[in-house]
């Protein structure tokens, strides 16, 4: 039998430290890159031009790129779901164009829209970026969160778009849909995903 001596010395401590460095480096400049990136990119310009394409003639709307992930869980096992989007969006109107990146290149289904007097609630935090929308048989139509800064991390997420004052404009406009919204139907929500209201759950 062959024992081997399994302490760990000060260089061994000091090769690994440097090497974890190193790969913080790399990371942190790589997220740089990405965020330079997005600021005016490809995706970010497809994105406009396509919302801009498939709204009525003549409506206004601010575009901007959105996404949601949703965990399930079943045993030891987490499956996590992705969706991607184009949205514009005005005081009465939601349009909604679903993306695909499939093979890397963005392709897009049926645009839809989604106009404020059709909805029953609209559940968000007002400090973060995310939202739901009910339908008057309370039923969840619409998840989405439209943030700041996205990078390509990995095939989940795969744009590179900087979109800082149109998440501001969207959080601007959720709040003000979800505050006409929920007053006219008379309901208050939770800010909790998934969670939006007493006696009401996603569907």
């Amino acid at each position: 039998m062959i024992l081997m001596n399994s302490k760990v010395g000060p260089r061994e401590i000091i090769i690994g430290l440097a090497v974890l460095v190193v790969v913080v480096i790399i990371v942190l400049i790589k997220q740089k890159m990405d965020e330079k990136k997005g600021v005016n990119s490809e995706e970010k310009q497809a994105v406009d031009a396509l919302v801009k394409r498939l709204v009525p003639p003549g409506e206004i709307v601010t575009p901007a790129y959105a996404c949601w992930e949703w965990k399930t869980y079943q045993g030891r096992t987490t499956t996590t779901q992705y969706w991607y989007y184009a949205i514009g969006f005005n005081n009465s109107a939601l349009y909604v164009a679903p993306l695909s990146f499939a093979g890397g290149d963005m392709s897009h289904s049926d645009v839809y829209c989604i106009h404020k007097d059709e909805l029953g609630l609209i559940n968000a935090d007002k400090k973060s970026s995310w939202m739901e929308l009910y339908n008057k048989q309370n039923e969840c139509i619409l998840s989405l969160m439209v943030v700041e800064s996205n990078t390509k991390d990995d095939k989940y997420h795969p744009v590179n778009i900087q979109q800082p004052d149109e998440a501001k404009a969207f959080m601007e406009w959720r709040d003000r849909w979800m505050d006409e919204v929920n007053t006219a139907n008379g309901v208050t929500v939770s800010g909790k995903i998934g969670k939006p209201a007493k006696g009401v759950k996603k569907k």
